[in-house]
C-alpha cells in the first residue's frame, strides 16, 4: 500500500509539473476539446452538443477525473457553401488529486472551401483558467496549506488551432497555454511558484470504406510540450451503415482500450471506451471507464441531408 501510495504521489507531481491537459481516448468523437477549428467542421449541422466524462484508476482514492461540454453553431450563407462561420462555448474541469483545474472557453472558427474536397478551418479558443486545491486532502494547520490559495482564476488562455478536412481524411494541430505563464492570478498564488509550459497537440486521420455498410477509421494523436516526452494515441474503428461503430486503442505504454459508439436516436449519438492500464497500475487499478453523448443533425461525419451544392464537404471524423 505504501508503494502504491509513493507512486501515486509520483504519477500526480509529475503530471501537474508539467500540466498535462485532459486526455480521452475518444479524440475522433471529442475533437473539439482538443482543436477549436473542428468546431463547425460539417457545414450540414447547424448544431452541436457534446458532453463527457472520464474515470481513472476506479477504485483509488482521489484517481484522475475529467468532465466537459460543449455548445457550438454555424452560421452559413443562404447562396454561398465555399464558406462559413462557427461560434461556441467549451467547458471542462480536470480534477486530479488535490489539484483541479477549470476551462471556460469561446470560441470562433473560419472555414474556408479551398478545392471541392478540401476544406481549411482556423479556430481560437479565449478564456480563462482556474486552479483550486481541494484542502480536505491536506492537514489544515499545516502552514504551507493555510498560506496558498484556495483558488485563482488566470488570464487570458488563448488557444490557436488549424485543420484540413475532406471526406475521408483530416489533419490538425493546436497550441495551448501559449498566454499562460504561471499560476499566479486573481486570488494569489496555489503552492510554490511553477511555470505552465505551451503544449502542442496534433492529430492526423483516414477513413476508408472496403463495402456499402463498413468504413474504417485510422487516426493518430500526439500531444505533448517541449519539455516532456509526447503521449501517442492510435485509434481504430470500424464504422457500420452511420448507425454504429467499434473499435481499439493504445496509448503509449499506458492503456489498450475497447471503443463502442452507437446512435441512439436519430440525433442522439453514445459512445463508450474502456481502458485497461498495461503500466504499473496493473495490478492495483486497472479499470479506467469514459463516456460521452452528442447531439447533432450529422452522424458519423456523414450527411443526413445534402445542401444543393456539389461544393459542400462533409466532415471526416464522427
Amino acid at each position: 500500500m505504501r508503494n502504491l501510495f509513493i507512486y501515486l504521489l509520483s504519477v500526480l507531481v509529475i503530471q501537474f509539473s508539467a500540466q498535462e491537459f485532459p486526455q480521452y481516448t475518444q479524440f475522433i468523437f471529442n475533437k473539439i476539446g482538443y482543436n477549436p477549428a473542428a468546431s463547425g467542421t460539417s457545414i450540414n449541422a447547424p448544431f452541436e452538443i457534446i458532453a463527457g466524462g472520464r474515470t481513472q484508476w476506479i477504485g483509488v482514492s482521489n484517481n484522475p477525473k475529467s468532465q466537459f461540454v460543449s455548445f457550438n453553431y454555424n452560421f452559413v450563407p443562404q447562396h454561398s457553401y465555399s464558406k462559413w462561420h462557427n461560434v461556441g462555448m467549451y467547458v471542462d474541469q480536470d480534477q486530479n488529486g488535490a489539484f483541479i483545474k477549470n476551462d471556460v472557453w469561446l470560441s470562433y472558427t473560419f472555414h474556408l472551401l479551398l478545392t471541392k474536397k478540401m476544406v481549411l478551418s482556423a479556430g481560437v479558443f479565449v478564456g480563462i483558467k482556474q486552479f483550486k486545491i481541494s484542502a480536505a486532502n491536506f492537514d489544515r494547520n499545516d502552514p504551507a496549506v493555510n498560506k496558498s490559495s484556495a483558488g485563482v482564476i488566470a488570464y487570458p488562455d488563448v488557444v490557436p488551432g488549424v485543420r484540413f478536412n475532406t471526406k475521408k481524411f483530416f489533419a490538425d494541430f493546436s497550441l495551448q497555454q501559449l498566454t499562460m505563464y504561471s499560476q499566479k492570478g486573481i486570488g494569489g498564488q496555489i503552492g510554490s511558484p511553477s511555470r505552465l509550459l505551451p503544449h502542442y497537440i496534433f492529430s492526423i486521420g483516414k477513413k476508408a470504406p472496403y463495402n456499402d455498410y463498413n468504413t474504417v477509421m485510422v487516426a493518430l494523436n500526439l500531444r505533448g510540450s517541449v519539455a516532456f516526452k509526447p503521449s501517442v494515441e492510435l485509434n481504430i474503428m470500424n464504422y457500420y451503415d452511420k448507425k454504429f461503430a467499434f473499435g481499439a486503442s493504445i496509448r503509449s505504454r499506458n492503456f489498450i482500450s475497447a471503443i463502442v459508439q452507437f446512435r441512439l436516436i436519430r440525433n442522439f449519438n453514445v459512445g463508450m471506451a474502456y481502458d485497461f492500464s498495461i503500466n504499473k497500475m496493473l495490478r492495483a487499478a486497472p479499470n479506467t471507464a469514459e463516456i460521452m453523448i452528442s447531439i447533432s443533425p450529422v452522424f458519423g461525419g456523414e450527411v443526413s441531408s445534402e445542401k444543393a451544392s456539389r461544393r459542400s464537404v462533409n466532415d471526416c471524423t464522427f
